[in-house]
């Protein structure tokens, strides 16, 4: 019953078989490859497996995409891709890994309230301070500190507790339109998601 009531759009209905055939037109077989692996290697294997596990495996999946920046995929400053176009294209900007793995850990009956889109000021090793965006897993409802809150990031392979990401100099802001007001950004990937736009 909890997987039921935490997911929106159903058992199998993320991936379908209508999505794969379309995602093999545009991108090629690759690309529906993919979508067979995440029905197959997350959705259906990962079904009955502990959070933590789900939180790993989909983690470790979703950062094996390649990056790329939004100007260079979509010829645009900042843009939302859907779980589908990221998965197609096979690349995406840090948004793009955050929001893939929030759909799929969704589907999987990870509590949305327990999940956020976090924007954070990164470090990166060369000193220079960017913005970035990462998933965040409260391991509580209300995390009373930062050793309650799980980082997913596309820059890290390991999902380590905020305390121990000391390249995170900032949080700025920790969004979740599923379960609060919703930015403009936000009602559109709802709207793009609930098409399946590849």
């Amino acid at each position: 019953m909890v997987f039921l009531m935490f997911t929106s759009l159903g058992a199998q209905s993320l991936i379908t078989k209508q999505i794969k055939l379309e995602a093999g037109k545009k991108y090629g077989s690759q690309a529906q490859n993919r979508f067979n692996d995440i029905e197959s290697s997350l959705l259906k294997k990962l079904e009955n497996e502990s959070e933590i596990k789900k939180l790993n495996v989909v983690n470790t999946w979703v950062n094996a995409v390649g990056y790329k920046s939004d100007k260079q995929v979509y010829g645009v400053n900042d843009y939302w891709a859907t779980l589908y176009e990221f998965v197609g294209k096979n690349r995406g900007d840090c948004e793009d890994y955050t929001i893939a793995k929030y759909y799929i850990l969704k589907e999987l009956g990870i509590n949305p309230k327990r999940m956020k889109f976090t924007y954070v000021i990164y470090k990166n090793r060369k000193g220079r301070k960017i913005s970035h965006m990462v998933l965040s897993y409260l391991k509580v409802a209300k995390p009373k500190s930062r050793k309650d809150i799980l980082i997913l990031d596309n820059n890290n392979r390991f999902i380590l507790p905020a305390s121990k990401r000391k390249d995170i100099i900032k949080v700025v802001k920790m969004i979740n339109g599923d379960t609060g007001p919703k930015s403009k950004k936000w009602k559109k990937l709802e709207a793009n998601m609930k098409r399946k736009k590849l």
